[in-house]
């Protein structure tokens, strides 16, 4: 049996939700009823057919999300390509190779 260590603030999170979404975040805590995350993005295809990470709520930009536990199907850290890539894409940061 694989043992998960707990999530920790500034993780970045895969989050599976009833509606199929799967939104990547920056952890920030969570309660029994709500997960707050930042910087909530989804992956889309953009022009030039590859794909790219767009914001999550388009019309709203909040700096914290709390996202409601009963959307949630499941949540867990982000395979670290991924969430390199993220971290690139929403901030000045590059990751070295």
């Amino acid at each position: 049996m694989l043992i998960q260590k707990p999530l920790e603030k500034n993780d970045i999170v895969s989050i599976k939700l009833l509606t199929g979404e799967e939104v990547i975040a920056q952890y920030e805590e969570e309660t029994d009823a709500h997960l707050q995350v930042t910087r909530a993005s989804i992956v889309a295809a953009n022009p030039e057919g590859g794909l790219g990470l767009v914001p999550w709520m388009m019309s709203s930009a909040p700096e914290s999300i709390r996202i409601n536990k009963d959307t949630i199907v499941t949540y867990s850290t982000t395979v670290e390509a991924i969430a390199n890539k993220f971290i690139e894409a929403t901030t000045n940061i590059k990751i070295a190779k």
